[in-house]
């Protein structure tokens, strides 16, 4: 009668125990570099970047600030294999709002410096097509030997 019992609650716990292993979140970690390819002048820059690490591809940052208070945007990123080429098809996409953060601009509206900007996972396609949420962090800074390009962390837990 005794193993019965055991195995009346060991069951449900090793169920609930997989079924948190599969909700974790990942961190995914890389280094962005690019630049701003569009004019502040309504209150939004955008920003196109090369990322390396554990999600390469390209990404697209649209920020909205007012000042130097970032208040809204959107990021999408194309996550392409692992020593892509020209030949190399996505793995897929991940899409999100930007909710926070700061940006420091020079007198001639170009960003110098990106900091905490707060990233929201909305959804994903292909290999990410089960992510419908999740969160991260985005900082970037001019390179001091090229102002005009931009380079930093990126952090996405989905």
């Amino acid at each position: 009668m005794r193993h019965p019992l055991v195995a009346l609650f060991t069951i449900p716990l090793a169920i609930l125990v997989c079924i948190a292993l599969v909700q974790a979140a990942a961190t995914y970690n890389g280094t962005v570099s690019g630049a701003q390819t569009a004019s502040p002048e309504s209150g939004s820059v955008a920003v196109n970047l090369n990322a390396t690490g554990d999600l390469p591809g390209m990404v697209k940052v649209t920020l909205r600030h007012e000042g130097t208070n970032v208040n809204g945007g959107t990021w999408t990123m194309t996550v392409l294999p692992p020593n892509a080429d020209a030949t190399s098809s996505e793995t897929g996409t991940l899409t999100g709002t930007i909710s926070g953060g700061s940006v420091t601009v020079d007198a001639n509206g170009t960003i110098t410096a990106v900091s905490s900007v707060q990233l929201t996972v909305q959804s994903g396609t292909g290999q990410y097509s089960a992510i419908n949420s999740g969160n991260g962090t985005l900082s970037l800074s001019a390179d001091a030997e090229n102002s005009s390009k931009l380079g930093g962390p990126l952090v996405l837990d989905f």
